[in-house]
């Protein structure tokens, strides 16, 4: 089951499993706009894969 997350909460997230990690929210917002990341459009929402996002900044 993916760990679907909102932009917000996945940053939060990462920031927690890594405090000294340089990535921001605004970088986060522009991998997923640039569409390196995938996304998921509810409504008003975007939804990002947790583990598609460690994936992508581990490679």
């Amino acid at each position: 089951m993916p760990k679907m997350r909102l932009i917000s909460e996945a940053y939060k997230q990462l920031k927690i499993e890594d405090p000294n990690s340089a990535i921001t929210l605004n970088g986060l917002r522009c991998l997923i706009k640039r569409g390196e990341i995938p996304s998921v459009k509810i409504g008003r929402k975007t939804l990002i894969n947790y583990d598609v996002l460690l994936e992508y900044l581990s490679a």
